[in-house]
């Protein structure tokens, strides 16, 4: 089957899809922060936040569709006071059914270029799971070295303990 994708900014129309995704996202996998509860926002405030980051040249979220369908989310969020405004904080989702086909990667890439023409970011990090080989080898492969290991970083169901990588990239124009 051919997909038609398309990977644009998401809009504050947007609000219930990204919440519906990350819903899922977070029934799907315990590979994120995000559990069977999901984003818990509002769309009221899902509209805030995504027009919080429009209006910001250091934060953006982009969205993948496929044939219509939103199936992955990409977000740099990054604070505004000026000593750190520059690192962005990077999160990464995706639909199960779609993982293994490439999406993480093109997404990941997508954020790298914008970061690079931002003027403002010059550090992206994020965290990972260090069971989750696939996504540890996706930030290796988009340039990203692991800083650091924090022990105890997520706990899933049943009060499971993991370790998390702690990941970074400098952003050069």
């Amino acid at each position: 089957m051919e997909y038609d994708l398309l990977i644009r900014e998401a809009e504050i129309q947007d609000a219930s899809a990204v919440i519906a995704l990350l819903d899922q996202i977070g029934q799907e996998s315990n590979f994120t922060s995000l559990d069977e509860n999901g984003i818990a926002m509002s769309e009221s405030e899902m509209q805030h936040f995504l027009d919080k980051q429009a209006q910001s040249d250091n934060q953006i979220t982009l969205l993948a569709f496929l044939n219509d369908e939103l199936v992955g989310i990409i977000n740099i969020t990054a604070d505004q006071r000026p000593r750190v405004r520059h690192i962005g904080d990077v999160f990464l989702g995706i639909k199960k059914a779609y993982w293994g086909n490439g999406l993480g990667s093109i997404l990941m890439e997508e954020t790298i270029e914008w970061a690079k023409s931002s003027g403002s970011i010059r550090r992206l990090q994020l965290t990972v799971q260090k069971r989750n080989l696939a996504a540890v080898h996706l930030y290796e492969k988009m340039g990203f070295i692991i800083e650091g290991l924090q022990e105890r970083g997520a706990c899933i169901e049943g009060g499971e303990f993991l370790d998390v990588y702690l990941m970074g990239q400098l952003i050069d124009e």
